[in-house]
């Protein structure tokens, strides 16, 4: 599995989305707030304004029963005269039973039911008039109104207050919070810088805790630091394992191969001359097995970040490696063919990559069929290609060709089945992966089509 491509702090912040929720979350709360003791000052408002008609009602009632309508029109027009052009400006309309007015304009008379004194919001003149009427005895409808000029000016004046306290309650609430993620981001990126030195190859990396009271951070610090104690405990004790392994097995074999060699140089017997070259051909053997177990465990162990790698010119190396296999493929009756892109440079350990090209090509010489040829393809990504006209990989086989000592159930071919296992830890070394597939599907000899192209999400 390739190393993980995390977004950096300055495409995604953490601290940024924590503030950015802490004022959203107080936004919420306080416009509700303020939805809430709106309607409560707007109720109360149109009451208290309600309640001064209710008794403006009453009284014109009265002045009605004891002057007559003469009366009351003589004490409306005083009261119209004298009222204020602002504020919670009075209106009043008095009708007869032909729906003459007598009192104010009969054109404003509203649309509601002095049956049952009801009460509404109309517009005279304008502006916004709060209105109850009523039915008098002889006839006479009655209306009696307040504009609500006032009510809505205090109400207009609250809401450009909540705007202001909103935006500065917000804005400090946002300041506040991306305060306090800041800090918690500072944390985290320690941890974060930890695992990009271990990414680089450096296991002395440490986190380290707060000087105040130990939080969940400080815990979490706490096992990596436990978990990095553990895991280069464990790589030590795995290269001392390899080193003891390459030591230990290495030397003796090669020493027996030596003496085998010098064996074969004084004696003459064709049979014992025989067995000494089987013996000293499995000795071989032995050793290619365990150099190429170790170069699988070695690009297996080191995938992750390539930054510490060198650049390369993949474009050179390719061309150098096709010029050697030239030969080699008219020695097997083949004809090699290199399409290569040129400045294809990455960074990558130059001579695992080219172990790779070069087990690729091996392999298509191994199995192309005489008379044929071979294609080595090199693009940009980069994307390498390696196919032959050979018999091809049985469908069956597809899944399994890149696992270790698997071979082809039609391949006659000798070796351990560990030159594929390489090319795929090489790649996924690389953060490249590599997949097989017919490359003439429609011919008998399908052929084989290798192909090593950068993962997805890499």
């Amino acid at each position: 599995m390739s190393r993980v491509a995390f977004p950096s702090a300055r495409t995604r912040s953490l601290a940024m989305a924590i503030a950015l929720r802490v004022a959203l979350a107080t936004a919420l709360v306080c416009t509700a707030v303020f939805v809430l003791v709106y309607a409560v000052l707007q109720h109360q408002s149109r009451s208290a304004l309600q309640a001064t008609i209710d008794t403006d009602i009453a009284g014109l009632s009265d002045i009605y029963r004891s002057e007559g309508p003469e009366g009351l029109s003589q004490r409306l027009r005083e009261r119209l005269d004298l009222a204020p052009t602002a504020g919670e400006r009075p209106v009043y309309i008095v009708v007869d039973s032909q729906g003459r007015a007598l009192v104010g304009d009969s054109a404003q008379w509203p649309k509601l039911d002095p049956a049952v004194s009801e009460v509404g919001v109309i517009e005279a003149g304008g502006e916004k008039i709060l209105a109850r009427v009523t039915q008098l005895r002889g006839g006479l409808k009655l209306m009696a109104g307040r504009s609500m000029a006032l009510a809505e000016q205090s109400l207009s004046q609250t809401r450009l207050l909540f705007v202001a306290a909103l935006v500065l309650i917000v804005a400090g609430a946002f300041f506040i919070g991306e305060f306090g993620a800041r800090k918690l981001r500072r944390r985290i990126d320690s941890i974060n810088g930890v695992f990009d030195s271990l990414y680089d190859g450096d296991f002395k990396a440490r986190t380290t805790a707060t000087t105040g009271r130990p939080d969940e951070l400080d815990a979490l610090s706490g096992h990596v630091n436990l978990t990095l104690d553990r895991v280069e405990r464990l790589l030590k004790a795995q290269r001392d394992v390899s080193d003891n392994i390459a030591h230990e097995v290495r030397t003796p074999l090669t020493a027996l191969n030596q003496r085998l060699e010098d064996a074969l140089a004084r004696i003459e017997d064709p049979e014992a001359i025989t067995s000494l070259h089987q013996a000293e051909d499995q000795v071989r053997g032995t050793l290619r097995l365990l150099d190429s177990l170790l170069d699988i465990a070695s690009a297996e162990a080191q995938r992750g970040d390539l930054r510490a790698l060198p650049e390369v010119d993949l474009s050179e190396l390719a061309r150098q490696l096709c010029e050697l296999y030239e030969a080699s493929a008219e020695d097997a009756g083949l004809t090699l063919t290199a399409d290569i892109e040129d400045s294809v440079v990455v960074r990558a350990d130059a001579m695992q990559m080219s172990r790779l090209m070069v087990n690729l090509l091996d392999n298509a010489l191994k199995y192309g069929s005489a008379g044929t040829s071979l294609r080595f393809v090199l693009r940009q990504g980069p994307v390498i290609t390696v196919e032959d006209e050979g018999q091809g990989v049985p469908d069956a086989d597809k899944g399994r060709i890149f696992d270790r000592y698997h071979r082809a159930h039609t391949s006659m071919a000798k070796g351990h089945g560990l030159g594929l296992a390489l090319v795929a830890a090489i790649a996924g070394r690389h953060n490249l992966s590599v997949r097989v597939e017919d490359s003439h599907p429609d011919k008998v000899h399908k052929g084989a089509r290798f192909i090593v192209s950068p993962e997805s999400g890499a």
